[in-house]
């Protein structure tokens, strides 16, 4: 799942050997830790700072840039071809090399397929992007026709930049002669690896295709990979990249401060102090995500409540985003009612573009509970044995999220619904999504369209997706999301979307908030920055001066 923070530049912690001159050191959200390094992650370990992570390590087979579009110069695939939504021609570049000297060839696209295929429909969890882009349930067929084409066959025709943006564009071509534990036993060989998804020394003992390889990590302080020597591509002028550990944005920022840190990320309750920090240049970027407290559709007690539709639709009517991104954001972001972002506004709809299904109005959001029948007594609504009192869990250490989420629920208090917050380690709030229990409504920043680019957002909200871990399911919505993944023009594949984006803009499968931008702080060191907001990102191509 990808679960991100609004606010991060990217990963890194501080050491004493953190300010070595070719070391560079880039800032990790508050209390995130990066701890599992196998591209191929189960849903209930899957985070976005891991993901980015792997991305050092093993490339993608296509990269998709900061326009949302591939680019074929830096992908392992030269070329993909398909003239009927069905058949696709996958053609390689030569000469991408694993760290061992051997090719990349489409017998490693040929393995990570097969490992994708061993995850049956019944066991979704084991693999965080199942159903996203067909991956692997749409897929009849994979054929190598060479050492670097294969042919990959689809059980239907289907809508061709779906398939390329969130199918193969997650594909990452894996070291078969390093990695098939188990030949002809794909099922086994992936449990076999996952298994050693968090353990260095297998990461440390193994062919890499990226630009670094897995240095030492000290968990709670800093993260070091090493720069890949045999690397094809644009390799980095520093020998180090140190991914920083801080508890709280106030510690990041004194690190910047002190110019311990080269690319890190402006605390948005800090930004009135960005002359304290003259030695940097602030860029802001929006973000390819989608930002939104998470509901649990499982819950038992209070929390069932949330299957209610009137009373998502209330916490809905209790978030002023104007005031959010006014006051909190500082204006550094932008209004967003539905999952597809806003910014760019490719492919958002012209109803999202114009409306706001649920404006700011707890008055209106209560006079919807009494129309449910919900009545208040000692402040709080309740209908037979539903009391509105949640407890709404957020990630601790960032000031900004822990004031959004108390202006929420000082709102919603005014409607009758009583939200107790609580401050939870990132690491601690991922780990308790993956029980029915023991929450109701948390806020871990969002979801962060990587690798499913083309804005679908199966896998989290269909009943079926790998990273659908609230519990959230309806037959309509499951319907329209396979409509935006049929073949047909590009005008009837973005009424496709635009109609699926529409009805979850309507149904609240979450509690849509503002996307903020992307404010990162980069020391005057740094040449070369720049910030894509898919969240592929390419520190390689940074000089340290």
């Amino acid at each position: 799942m990808r679960r991100t923070w609004m606010l991060v530049a990217g990963l890194i912690g501080l050491s004493p050997f953190a300010l070595a001159s070719k070391t560079l050191v880039v800032a990790l959200p508050p209390a995130t830790k990066i701890t599992y390094l196998q591209p191929l992650a189960p849903g209930d370990v899957y985070t976005f700072y891991d993901s980015q992570a792997s991305l050092l390590l093993y490339r993608p087979l296509l990269w998709i840039d900061r326009n949302i579009q591939i680019d074929y110069a830096r992908s392992i695939a030269s070329s993909v071809r398909s003239q009927d939504g069905k058949h696709y021609l996958v053609t390689l570049h030569r000469r991408w090399r694993w760290s061992d000297g051997k090719p990349v060839t489409a017998q490693d696209v040929a393995f990570a397929l097969d490992l994708l295929r061993s995850v049956p429909a019944s066991n979704v969890a084991a693999d965080a992007n199942w159903g996203i882009g067909g991956m692997p349930q749409d897929i009849r067929s994979v054929k190598v026709l060479g050492e670097w084409k294969l042919e990959i066959t689809l059980n239907g025709r289907y809508n061709t930049k779906w398939f390329l943006y969130n199918g193969l564009a997650q594909i990452v071509p894996l070291p078969q002669q390093a990695w098939d534990r188990y030949p002809g036993q794909p099922a086994k060989t992936l449990a076999y690896l996952q298994r050693e998804g968090d353990n260095l020394n297998f990461f440390r003992g193994s062919p890499v295709d990226g630009p670094f390889r897995v240095g030492r990590f000290r968990a709670g302080q800093s993260y070091r990979f090493l720069a890949n020597p045999e690397y094809a591509g644009r390799k980095p002028d520093y020998q180090q990249l140190e991914l920083a550990y801080f508890t709280n944005s106030d510690a990041e920022f004194n690190a910047l401060r002190a110019g311990e840190v080269q690319v890190g990320y402006l605390p948005a309750h800090l930004y009135g102090q960005q002359g304290s920090l003259p030695s940097y240049r602030l860029i802001a970027a929006p973000q390819w995500s989608v930002n939104y407290l998470y509901l649990n559709f499982k819950a038992s007690g209070p929390g069932k409540a949330l299957r209610l539709a009137a009373v998502r639709q209330a916490l809905q009517m209790a978030v002023d985003q104007p005031a959010i991104l006014r006051v909190i954001l500082h204006g550094q972001g932008n209004l967003a009612y539905g999952p597809v972002p806003y910014r760019p506004s490719t492919y958002l709809s012209p109803y999202l573009l114009t409306h706001v299904p649920y404006p700011y109005d707890p008055a209106a959001g209560r006079r919807l509970l009494e129309k449910a029948g919900f009545r208040g007594r000692g402040g709080v609504m309740q209908r037979g044995r539903l009391s509105l009192r949640f407890t709404l869990q957020y990630a601790s250490g960032i000031q900004s999220i822990q004031l959004q989420d108390e202006l929420i629920a000082a709102a919603a208090a005014r409607e009758g619904i009583r939200i107790q917050l609580k401050p939870v380690p990132f690491d601690t709030l991922l780990g308790e999504l993956g029980s029915p229990k023991g929450w109701s409504m948390v806020d871990y920043g969002g979801w962060s369209y990587q690798p499913d680019f083309y804005p679908t957002s199966y896998g989290l909200f269909g009943s079926k997706g790998g990273s659908n871990l609230s519990g959230y399911a309806d037959p309509a919505v499951d319907r329209l999301a396979e409509a935006t993944h049929r073949f047909g023009s590009p005008a009837q594949e973005q009424g496709a979307l635009n109609r699926y984006q529409n009805a979850l803009a309507e149904k609240l499968p979450v509690i849509w908030l503002p996307a903020s931008a992307q404010l990162n702080e980069v020391s005057e060191a740094v040449s070369g920055f720049h910030y894509n907001p898919t969240g592929n990102w390419s520190p390689e191509r940074w000089q340290l001066r």
